[in-house]
């Protein structure tokens, strides 16, 4: 499987979101979701927003709801993303916005076509300074080696 799948198609980077670390890095982390959303660790899943299954997590999503009912791939793709009046969508920037995640920034580089750059820069950030491994934007101190983080 290609990378493309952490694209979001509301311009989260799958690969920095806690339910696809949960999912994919398991161990503690996995149980400490899992406790977190009241769920089994098993309902925990996720394959990156361009590669669900029904039984990933985000199938209930209503952003993706809204653009397969638009017939898009992208929020940049609605004039709802345009005229801001999609509160899900706005909501969503907001809570990533205080977490230094620009959704609105990352889909106007996916529009432009700078998809594999975009993407390789995620990848970059979104690691542990301390022990290189991949980390979630929701978490405050790496799941692998407890390094404080940014």
């Amino acid at each position: 499987m290609t990378s493309m799948h952490l694209v979001g198609r509301c311009g989260l980077y799958c690969g920095a979101c806690g339910i696809y670390r949960a999912c994919k890095d398991g161990g503690d982390y996995l149980l400490e979701v899992a406790k977190e959303f009241g769920i089994e660790p098993d309902k925990v899943r996720c394959e990156g927003c361009q590669a669900l299954t029904p039984n990933c997590w985000g199938a209930d999503c209503k952003i993706l709801q809204f653009l397969n009912e638009r017939g898009v791939t992208y929020m940049y793709e609605c004039k709802e993303y345009e005229d801001r009046s999609f509160d899900e969508f706005e909501s969503l920037a907001k809570r990533y916005g205080k977490l230094g995640v620009n959704v609105r920034a990352n889909l106007e580089k996916i529009r432009a076509g700078k998809v594999d750059e975009w993407l390789s820069k995620q990848a970059k950030r979104w690691l542990c300074p301390e022990c290189g491994k991949p980390i979630s934007c929701h978490t405050e101190s790496c799941h692998y080696c407890s390094a404080k983080l940014k």
